[in-house]
């Protein structure tokens, strides 16, 4: 932690003098569950804030401050994981690592299906609904959100799958 973070933690959180290795993890494990909130209402909040603006038929800053808030949060805590390496789940046993796998392209699956029938629920059917457009789902939308769900769970699970490493003997 740099010198500016350390400062900015100080003061956040209200203490003078270094913690012990305890009441730094307390610190840490509180933060985190802080920035795990956060997000979810954050993804709330921009979820209404965007139904309200699409209701009034303009874009307001507050939508995009929340969206670009989001966005900040989330690469700021990929990128330091992903330096620290801790995203990383060494497998020293080729049977777990498969299990993991297997679990993996399960989880893919579900979530692919999930996202498809959430974009189906909201673009074909909510959003026109609050623009005051008609519903009119063809082939050629439907089709269109099959194909982007399984683009979403074939990159879902390469991502993932890229942060799995079987240890070698």
């Amino acid at each position: 932690m740099n010198k500016l973070e350390t400062k900015l933690l100080k003061h956040y959180i209200g203490y003078e003098q270094p913690r012990d290795e305890y009441q730094q993890g307390v610190i840490n494990e509180t933060l985190t569950t802080a920035n795990l909130y956060t997000f979810y209402l954050l993804t709330i909040c921009m979820v209404i804030s965007l139904i309200f603006d699409s209701i009034n038929h303009k874009f307001t800053f507050g939508t995009f401050a929340l969206f670009f808030i989001q966005q900040f949060n989330c690469y700021y805590v990929l990128s330091k994981m992903r330096k620290s390496g801790v995203d990383v789940t060494e497998f020293d046993d080729d049977m777990d690592y498969k299990e993991q796998v297997k679990i993996l392209r399960n989880k893919t699956i579900i979530g692919a299906i999930q996202w498809t029938l959430w974009m189906v629920v909201t673009m074909g059917y909510i959003f026109p609904t609050l623009w005051g457009d008609p519903i009119n789902m063809d082939f050629t939308q439907i089709m269109i959100f099959i194909c982007s769900g399984i683009l979403f769970g074939v990159l879902c699970y390469v991502f993932a799958k890229g942060k799995l490493k079987k240890l070698q003997d």
